[in-house]
């Protein structure tokens, strides 16, 4: 690049190129092209014009050594923005910690996967019932018992609420509740016991089996039907329900808890099917009528079992002598007294 002395000729304000420029256009002073030789060297190209003094607050001396405020490092979060990178190095160092965290959420998606499918081939495929059986019914088919309990094929065994299937199963006025059994995979047994008549009664002309709860299991009307095998008892005083299912209430309350006992132990002394009638309209002075013809005295409700027993050791010893029919007392079950 040659200067003035050359062949060079710096253009004037208000020229354009390929056009002579004589005039300033109003162009002012700081404005024209005051330079007539090579550039400089080693200069500032920031210094003070001295035609512009009103620049001097939009320059800095210390552009070209990059120091001051500007220059300093600029802080984004927790990774340092340097002078001409911007945001890029700190968009780059999180990229890893994203992408770890991108993979664990993939690995928590995949383990939540597999215990859903293996829950789901547990529930749908493996412990579901699919037998039930029925034990300790006789005269309720098994059919019914299971209709009554509410478990189905198909349910999963592990889920079942035994106390809602006792519920359902004591519901039906014939059964009793004993306890359900899971086995594992796919069997549920189901253990019931059926309620037994054991006496009857007549009220207001119409015939109430009981059982040894006082539990109405059927009714009727007709005379042939009184059952030979149970004991009728005589002397209640029914209060109410005597509808079938209901338990009877008496209006007694020490007729009640006499007819339990004397129920009981005659089932547990196995000798049920021996009495013929019980009559406890008086329960100071309870009388038995034997299958064998003969009469017992009880008493008072003290000692049922010490009484019932000597009752049929005394009958079976009768029976020995040939003797028949007679009064047997067994008030004092140590003492019994058989008068002919």
């Amino acid at each position: 690049m040659e200067g003035p002395s050359g062949n060079y000729r710096p253009r004037t304000a208000g020229q354009r190129s390929g056009q002579p420029g004589s005039a300033d256009n109003g162009v002012r002073d700081w404005q024209k092209n005051t330079w007539y030789g090579p550039a400089p060297l080693n200069t500032n190209p920031f210094d003070e014009p001295e035609d512009a003094p009103e620049l001097r607050e939009f320059r800095s001396e210390n552009v070209n050594e990059r120091v001051g405020d500007f220059w300093a490092p600029q802080q984004t979060g927790s990774h340092p923005v340097r002078p001409g990178t911007g945001t890029g190095t700190a968009t780059k160092a999180k990229k890893p910690a994203a992408r770890g965290k991108h993979r664990t959420l993939k690995a928590l998606a995949g383990v939540v996967v597999t215990v859903l499918a293996v829950v789901l081939i547990l529930r749908f495929a493996v412990f579901t019932v699919r037998n039930i059986r029925v034990t300790g019914n006789s005269g309720v088919p098994a059919e019914e018992v299971i209709r009554s309990s509410g478990i189905r094929t198909g349910d999963n065994i592990l889920t079942l609420n035994e106390k809602n299937v006792e519920q359902r199963i004591t519901s039906d006025y014939r059964l009793q509740y004993r306890y359900m059994d899971r086995q594992l995979p796919d069997t549920v047994v189901l253990a019931v016991r059926e309620r037994e008549p054991c006496c009857w009664l007549i009220y207001c002309g119409i015939m109430y089996v009981m059982d040894k709860n006082r539990m109405v299991l059927y009714e009727s009307e007709d005379p042939a039907q009184r059952p030979a095998n149970l004991v009728e008892i005589k002397g209640l005083e029914v209060r109410s329900n005597t509808m079938t299912g209901q338990y009877i209430i008496l209006g007694n309350d020490v007729q009640q808890s006499v007819f339990s006992e004397l129920f009981l132990e005659m089932k547990v002394l196995n000798c049920t099917d021996q009495i013929a009638e019980a009559d406890i309209s008086n329960t100071d002075s309870i009388l038995l009528a034997t299958r064998d013809g003969y009469t017992a005295g009880l008493g008072g409700r003290e000692n049922l079992h010490a009484k019932l027993r000597s009752l049929l050791l005394v009958q079976e010893e009768l029976k020995k002598l040939d003797k028949t029919g007679g009064t047997i007392n067994v008030s004092n079950p140590e003492s019994p007294i058989y008068t002919p």
